[in-house]
């Protein structure tokens, strides 16, 4: 008969290690016929095995991490540094280049104040990327009601507010808001 050459396939995933062979008719038990396992003592890891982004060769293709790897994460550019990234600039790659970020959801990609969650301020921009503009902000100012019109408030009614609303003022200088 015709004798084939097989390979020690100690971790049983139908690969063999190209080392340690054996000359037989019929396959050996612990063998394989076909060669080219780089790790036999890991069952996830053979020539046919899907690569991931873990720092290993899962394929046995000698590189790790490729573009074909079934997790790769997608980046975002992020040119402010503020933690988010522009939605429209981005790369697939198992580990963040310098410069992206995991998160696309920056509202502004110049301003690095201009953030989700970010703190909303007086200032008529949409700081925290909510669609709406100076809305629960921190930085009010307290405005007194001027109930006469005479330019002088009274401590007897306040709002907070960007600016001061009709029939309010910044001051408390009126002694008699009525006249």
């Amino acid at each position: 008969g015709v004798t084939l050459t097989w390979y020690q396939d100690v971790d049983g995933d139908d690969y063999g290690d190209n080392l340690y062979t054996q000359e037989a008719c019929t396959e050996p038990v612990g063998y394989a016929a076909d060669a080219g396992d780089c790790d036999d003592g890991e069952a996830s890891i053979n020539p046919s095995a899907l690569e991931y982004c873990d720092g290993v060769d899962n394929d046995c293709d000698g590189a790790t991490d490729e573009e074909d790897s079934v997790d790769i994460p997608t980046w975002y550019l992020d040119v402010d540094g503020d933690g988010y990234g522009d939605p429209l600039v981005s790369v697939d790659e198992c580990y963040a280049p310098s410069g992206y970020v995991e998160l696309p959801t920056d509202c502004d990609t110049t301003d690095p104040t201009q953030y989700p969650g970010a703190d909303e301020y007086c200032n008529g921009e949409d700081d925290d990327c909510d669609d709406e503009i100076d809305e629960d902000v921190v930085d009010t100012e307290t405005y007194y009601i001027d109930s006469d019109g005479d330019g002088y408030g009274s401590e007897d009614g306040t709002t907070e507010d960007c600016g001061a609303p009709d029939g309010y003022v910044d001051n408390t200088d009126d002694c008699d808001d009525t006249d």
